[in-house]
């Protein structure tokens, strides 16, 4: 369960910019709504902060093209919950033009490293881990250079180079691809992106899977793996 403190400081974060201006964001504090309540129109950012005495990791995760954050969370909800770790799915921001699709989108970097430093910020925060699925998982790609500052990325059925070769120090990369995806060799660009910085690599590639089965082939207990290899690090 969720301290009530966290919820106050969800719906601060989530009213804040109104102070300055900017068009405020709908947030989802899961916990603390018992029944699952719907996501308002749009989506809603969603986050979860279990009551904890230690730092704990948070998994920041972005959606794929045509849903919201609320499906990306639900992905690896039970198994971060198992685990008693933070969650954070962030909804691609409507208020900054984007339709849906972070990819297409290509906003700046620093509007997701932001959300991050807010949360880190009023919680005890022991590792970052940016998961991206499908187009969340190309803009991530692109933007691989920005990303120095967190503990480990995991990209799902998607990926793209960066338009830069550019190297620059950063996290491991934990691939989960499937090899029949129309679009898996922006997946194997990304993937030599990487290999070429000498970035530690982990490249799980499901033999004969399309996209459909690149989604499916995210299991409690595949997601379980991909949270120990991170431990690991």
């Amino acid at each position: 369960m969720v301290p009530r403190v966290a919820v106050v400081i969800l719906v601060a974060w989530a009213l804040a910019g109104v102070a300055h201006g900017a068009p405020a964001r709908d947030v989802i504090a899961s916990p603390a709504l018992p029944g699952g309540a719907a996501p308002p129109k749009g989506g809603a950012d969603v986050i979860e902060l279990p009551a904890a005495t230690e730092p704990i990791p948070l998994v920041v995760i972005l959606h794929g093209d045509r849903e919201h954050a609320s499906a990306a969370a639900a992905r690896w909800r039970a198994v971060v919950r198992k685990r008693g770790w933070a969650l954070l799915a962030l909804e691609c921001p409507h208020e900054l033009g984007c339709k849906d699709s972070w990819w297409q989108w290509d906003g700046d970097p620093a509007w997701v490293l932001d959300r991050i430093t807010k949360v880190k910020a009023e919680f005890a925060i022991s590792k970052v881990i940016l998961v991206g699925w499908s187009g969340g998982a190309s803009y991530l790609g692109s933007r691989a250079q920005a990303w120095t500052g967190v503990d480990a990325l995991v990209i799902h059925g998607g990926g793209m180079a960066p338009s830069s070769p550019d190297c620059v120090e950063g996290p491991p990369v934990y691939f989960l691809v499937g090899d029949k995806n129309p679009l898996h060799k922006l997946a194997i660009s990304l993937h030599d992106y990487f290999t070429s910085c000498k970035r530690e690599v982990v490249w799980d590639v499901i033999k004969g899977a399309d996209h459909e089965r690149e989604a499916s082939a995210l299991t409690a207990k595949k997601a379980g793996a991909i949270l120990d290899w991170v431990v690991a690090h």
